[in-house]
Formats: C-alpha cells, sequence, structure tokens
C-alpha cells in the first residue's frame, strides 16, 4: 500500500512564457480555437467558446458545458464540437469561472422563448467551481432552466480519509465520461439518460498522475518555476501542483513506476483507494476489459506517452486486463509542467449494468469534430 512522503525542499529557477499580455493569456488562446475550429464561436465577455449552431441544436438535443480554470487547455475548449461539448466556459489561469458566466452559458445553451431538453454541466472536483455552480444553477433553476450537475473526482491519490467530505480532485476522468454522454446527447437521448451515463462512467474511472517538475503561473513573462528536488519525481501531484501521495528518489525505471502507478488504479484490496470498482485486482472474468487515456500534463512528449502506453497495456496483459481503447496526447494540461497521467476506465460487463460494453464502444468510437481529441 502506498504512503504518504513529507514535501522535500525545493529549488526555484525561472522560466519564460511566450505570450503577449499574462491577462489576455485566456482570451488568446480561446480566440485561437475559433480560427482552427471554424465551427465554433467565442464570447469574450463570458470567456465562453460555444458552437455556432447552438441556437438550433438546443432546440432539440441536451446541451452539454464543461467549465474549469484557464492553464488546462486544451481541456474543455478543445472539445467543444460534434458529438462532444456544446460549450466551455474558461475562468482565468487555475481560477473557477463565476457564477454569471456559468449562468450565461446555461442561458445560451437554453434560448428563452424556445423548447429545450435541458443542460448537463461538468466540472472538476475543486471548491471554487463547485461554489460557483452551485450558485449559478440554483439562479438558473429558479429561473426555470432544466439542468444536471456533475462534479467529477478521478484522482485516486486522494484516498478516501484525506478527501472526507470534499472528495477527490478531477483530473482527466471527465472526459472519458463526456465522450460517451455527449455522444447519447447528439443522437437525442433525455437528460435522464445522459446524466445517468455520466454519473455511471465517472464512478467506474480512475486517475493516477507523476510529475517530472512543477508548474510556472503565466502571470507575468518571466516567472519563478518551483522544481523537485534533483533526481526526484512525485506520485500523484495535483493538477495546479498540489503535494502528492508520494515524492520517489532516486528515479525509478519506467517499468517500475509503470506498475506502480497501476498498483493504485487496480488494487481493490486498497479500502482507501480502491474507487475503481473491478470484481478482481487480477484476472476479472466479466469486467476484465478496459478504455486507457495517456494524457501529458503540458511538456510530456506523444514518443514518452507512447513509451508508457506500451508498457501499461504489458502490465495490465499480465495482470489479466484487456486495453480495448487507447488515446493519448495532452489532453488536460497544467501549462508547462513535466509529467502524464494514466486514465482507466473499467468498461461495463455484457450486461446488468447502467450501459452495456457494447454501447460503451460504440460511443467512444463515434467521430467528433474538435480540436484536440485524437480518434
Amino acid at each position: 500500500m502506498a504512503t504518504e512522503t513529507q514535501t522535500k525542499p525545493q529549488s526555484v529557477k525561472e522560466t519564460f512564457h511566450f505570450i503577449n499580455d499574462p491577462a489576455e493569456a485566456i482570451n488568446d488562446a480561446l480566440t485561437g480555437l475559433t480560427y482552427l475550429n471554424p465551427s465554433l464561436s467565442y464570447h469574450k465577455e463570458y470567456k465562453i467558446v460555444y458552437r455556432n449552431d447552438l441556437p438550433t441544436f438546443s432546440e432539440s438535443h441536451v446541451t452539454t458545458i464543461g467549465f474549469a480554470g484557464g492553464g488546462h487547455e486544451p481541456m474543455f475548449g478543445g472539445f467543444v464540437g460534434h458529438n462532444y461539448l456544446s460549450a466551455y466556459v474558461s475562468g482565468n489561469i487555475f481560477a473557477s469561472p463565476t457564477a454569471a458566466q456559468i449562468f450565461e452559458a446555461i442561458k445560451m445553451c437554453q434560448p428563452k422563448g424556445g423548447k429545450s431538453m435541458g443542460t448537463l454541466i461538468v466540472c472538476g472536483n475543486y471548491t471554487g467551481d463547485i461554489l460557483n455552480a452551485g450558485l449559478a444553477i440554483t439562479r438558473a433553476q429558479a429561473a426555470g432552466y432544466k439542468v444536471h450537475f456533475t462534479p467529477v473526482g478521478d484522482d485516486v491519490a486522494v484516498g478516501r480519509k484525506k478527501g472526507g467530505k470534499v472528495g477527490r480532485r478531477g483530473l482527466s476522468g471527465h472526459l472519458v465520461a463526456l465522450k460517451s454522454a455527449c455522444a447519447l446527447a447528439q443522437r437525442g437521448e433525455s437528460l435522464e439518460r445522459v446524466a445517468e451515463v455520466m454519473e455511471y462512467i465517472t464512478a467506474n474511472v480512475g486517475t493516477i498522475g507523476v510529475a517530472f517538475d512543477r508548474v510556472a503561473l503565466p502571470n507575468a513573462t518571466i516567472t519563478d518555476l518551483q522544481t523537485l528536488p534533483p533526481a526526484t519525481i512525485e506520485l500523484g501531484m495535483g493538477a495546479h501542483g498540489e503535494p502528492g501521495l508520494q515524492q520517489i528518489s532516486p528515479i525509478p525505471s519506467p517499468e517500475s513506476l509503470t506498475s506502480q502507478m497501476l498498483d493504485l488504479l487496480l488494487d481493490i484490496s486498497d479500502t482507501d483507494r480502491a474507487f475503481i470498482p473491478f470484481s478482481k485486482s487480477t484476472h476479472p472474468m466479466s469486467d476484465n476489459e478496459v478504455v486507457m487515456l495517456l494524457n501529458s500534463l503540458g511538456s510530456t512528449s506523444d514518443e514518452v506517452l507512447a513509451r508508457f502506453a506500451e508498457l501499461a497495456i504489458a502490465d495490465l496483459e499480465k495482470r489479466g486486463f484487456k486495453v480495448k481503447r487507447l488515446t493519448l496526447g495532452p489532453l488536460v494540461t497544467s501549462l508547462k509542467m513535466s509529467g502524464f497521467g494514466i486514465t482507466i476506465w473499467r468498461l461495463p460487463p455484457d450486461s446488468g449494468e447502467a450501459m452495456e460494453r457494447e454501447l460503451a464502444l460504440e460511443l467512444w468510437d463515434e467521430p467528433v469534430d474538435v480540436v484536440a481529441w485524437r480518434q
């Protein structure tokens, strides 16, 4: 079982951000998305990226909104479009969007006077996001809007004892669940069904990350970078540089690190961190198939991710699991942080749960028209 250790003293160095103006970094980034994907528009005042066809789409489809602080691009702006999100609301760097921003996005997704099938709203499990969403949704429901809210906490580094009532941090698990939920919304399913699948998948997803260095905020062109001690990595560091589960030195081999990360995701005997409800830790019979996502935290290359993916697949096969689908890349970043995360989705058995395995894979394979998804 993993044990938590005290954080070692950190060294500091300077890093350079190639940006025009720190105050305009989010607007610059999101405006750029509309050039990459002309089917998107950007509402600068409220920092909302949305589908151009949103007014007509919302008349006959459940709409979906992802929101988060900036600095995690391409999440969620890079996932707005056909068969994925209807809109994204961005806060400033590492800060939740305001309740007014979120409420404005709800109104855009449910135009006043028109019929609506409702809106699913998703964010990572962070206190500021939860509070501002609560204010916005209370206001929206009082005004007659139909909304379902799902905050997602998938970080297995935060155990039940440490998480307490707050729960786990959100990492990249919400992208996995949204891939299916948004595909159902595109098919015209009800808000109740879209929300059911969203909740079901998030209960079957876990993520563990490892950082090779800490994050540097672009609050100026030249900023301090809090570095880890030499020959040290941090297992379980949060997406904003929050303390992790364990600092490891000397640096382990890639094979050893991969195995340790998978232990945290798969070991159902670890009662503090056994969040993914596999029937067995090794050689399960009815739920041995998984989808795996390897996420770069910002500066880790596809080549490095691909090598860790190869190691993870081999390790999983030794444990009796089958990787049915794999995607990798910079999906949920932390600016220029060096490191990566492994997300595992336990695919459903053939029957007996909220969705069947065949449908799960079918929804995963639905083509999307967004900037950032690796199909």
